[in-house]
């Protein structure tokens, strides 16, 4: 009776002991394991963690959007450049046509025309290309001033 008793006794601490699965999630964890890992400050590790990763995404997440933000400006200000150079060759060419009605009568003239015409549209294509604003701006006040001196 005395052993009946005592495995009487035993058996639901043993099952309930049997339950602990030593789990540190707090999904699974059972009550012993739960009590565990308050108590040894677990929890309060992965809750840090957490924090840290988190704390670690919104740095990543607002330096993205400092780079985004900083190549929209680049984006705009690259179009309003284009622009600008468009307006310029399309200036230039102003200029080439009001020198054809000069020196219609000088084929000498006319065949340099022609070939300052030439490099506008080289011009052109390399603003189509992406190429340097600086060396395109140059180029075309080179060809203003040589249209100009044409038509003299």
């Amino acid at each position: 009776m005395m052993t009946r008793f005592l495995f009487a006794l035993l058996l639901p601490g043993a099952v309930i002991l049997s339950g602990c699965s030593g789990s540190t999630d707090p999904e699974t964890a059972h009550l012993f394991d739960n009590v565990r890992n308050l108590n040894t400050g677990e929890y309060d590790r992965q809750i840090a963690a957490k924090d840290a990763e988190a704390a670690a995404i919104i740095r990543n997440n607002n330096s993205a959007q400092a780079r985004i933000g900083g190549l929209q400006s680049q984006t705009a200000s690259n179009a309003q450049s284009i622009a600008s150079l468009k307006s310029q060759i399309a200036a230039v060419r102003g200029e080439a046509a009001a020198a054809r009605a000069q020196v219609a009568g000088n084929p000498e003239k006319l065949a340099q025309l022609n070939a300052l015409e030439g490099q506008i549209n080289a011009v052109q294509a390399d603003v189509e290309a992406g190429g340097d604003l600086a060396v395109t701006r140059a180029e075309l006040r080179r060809l203003s001033a040589s249209i100009r001196a044409l038509s003299r």
